[in-house]
């Protein structure tokens, strides 16, 4: 068979292409450490690869889920707890209040250390964690709670459902007596009402087609048709109510869910309402009992007049609220633990995955200088043999 000097000068060339590919493909797993670099590497293994990172992108989204479930629940256990501590001082100011040992100054002072409860309290329901608002709901943006006129009904009369709505803003109580028996609506009736705890009234009146009831600053709007009596501070009968503020709950009725993982989701808040209770934004009523909110705003109408019998009937709803902000508390402290505890598991998955991952497509780089020399030293043979081959001529066999 003869072969031709361009057969000799193209093999030569490609066996000097090959050796030099092979050195570059040695040297870039050299540089980066990696034995796949690009598909063509390890088709299969490039696949593992592949399916291992987006199973791990998937994991990392619920990792990161839960640790802000983690962060958010953890901010409100610890809000909760110091609305806990709280509620020591404000059982023990309604405890006092209704020995009936106090003057009605010393009672009124004890009201507006109760109101001041409130105002904490009330901070701890607004809390945010960073943007969102922790007691609000899935409405993560608004503000849970807000003031408005509610009240405290201390006579013998009108029921606290004959109060339609109320308009307008108070500092302190505004105590309101009815100074004629009448209908609302029907009747022309007159009342007195004192903006500073009693030592002061203002008379009004109010025609027999009229429904609201002028307070100054506030309005009280009521059922046409309730019947109302005048009022015997003395025999302690007759209608009396007194115009407090209430905490009006302006957020949503469902908590905030996230997944934090494949199978489980997690509220990473909660809604206001189920803890401190207050009063629907939507329809103006309190919501069902145990209602903290109410309660306090109920002790602090009872303590501004010194009903001591209210104040103590104001205990017992206190507790109930009390009972029921810690009992949730312990509900946010399992969902805390809950998801720590899945947080932990995505972490260690994640780091097996990592593993499976290097082991894929990390190279040994042991191996990898031996394989390099390996392939320099074949490059400069092929080079070397190749040069001596192309430099020959017909000269050398004669």
């Amino acid at each position: 068979m003869r072969i031709s000097t361009s057969q000799i000068y193209s093999q030569s060339i490609s066996n000097v292409s090959q050796s030099l590919n092979y050195v570059t493909e040695v040297s870039n797993k050299s540089a980066s450490q990696k034995k796949i670099n690009t598909p063509s590497d390890d088709p299969a293994g490039m696949g593992n690869v592949v399916n291992l990172r987006s199973y791990d992108q998937t994991l990392e989204g619920y990792y990161n889920n839960s640790q802000l479930a983690g962060s958010l629940l953890g901010t409100a256990d610890g809000l909760l707890v110091n609305a806990s501590e709280l509620m020591i001082f404000v059982l023990e100011q309604a405890e006092q209040g209704a020995t009936g040992t106090y003057s009605n100054e010393q009672s009124q002072s004890m009201s507006e250390n109760m109101m001041a409860y409130m105002d904490s309290l009330l901070a701890i329901a607004n809390a945010k964690s960073g943007d969102d608002y922790i007691f609000s709901g899935e409405a993560t943006d608004t503000s849970p709670y807000e003031y408005v006129p509610g009240v405290t009904v201390t006579g013998d009369s009108p029921a606290k459902s004959n109060f339609v709505s109320f308009s307008g803003e108070l500092e302190d109580p505004i105590i309101v007596e009815f100074t004629s028996d009448g209908t609302i609506g029907t009747d022309a009736i007159t009342y007195t009402y004192s903006l500073n705890g009693g030592s002061d009234w203002v008379t009004g009146s109010m025609a027999a087609t009229d429904t609201d009831i002028d307070l100054g600053d506030v309005t009280v709007s009521m059922n046409a048709g309730t019947a109302v009596t005048a009022r015997d501070n003395d025999a302690e009968t007759g209608s009396q109510f007194v115009v407090r503020n209430s905490l009006s709950y302006t957020g949503a009725d469902e908590a905030m869910a996230i997944d934090i993982s494949e199978s489980v989701d997690v509220d990473v808040n909660t809604v206001g309402s189920d803890v401190f209770g207050g009063v629907d934004a939507a329809t103006g009523n309190a919501y069902s009992e145990p209602n903290l909110f109410e309660s306090i705003s109920d002790a602090v109408a009872n303590l501004w007049i010194g009903n001591e019998d209210g104040v103590a009937t104001s205990i017992a709803t206190l507790r109930d609220g009390d009972e029921l902000l810690n009992s949730i508390n312990a509900n946010i402290g399992s969902r805390e633990q809950k998801a720590d505890f899945i947080g932990t598991s995505l972490s260690y998955t994640r780091d097996r995955i990592t593993d499976s991952i290097s082991d894929e497509e990390d190279a040994d780089s042991a191996a990898l200088t031996v394989e390099l020399s390996k392939a320099q030293y074949i490059y400069q043979a092929v080079l070397s043999s190749t040069s001596k081959v192309i430099s020959m001529s017909i000269l050398d066999y004669l």
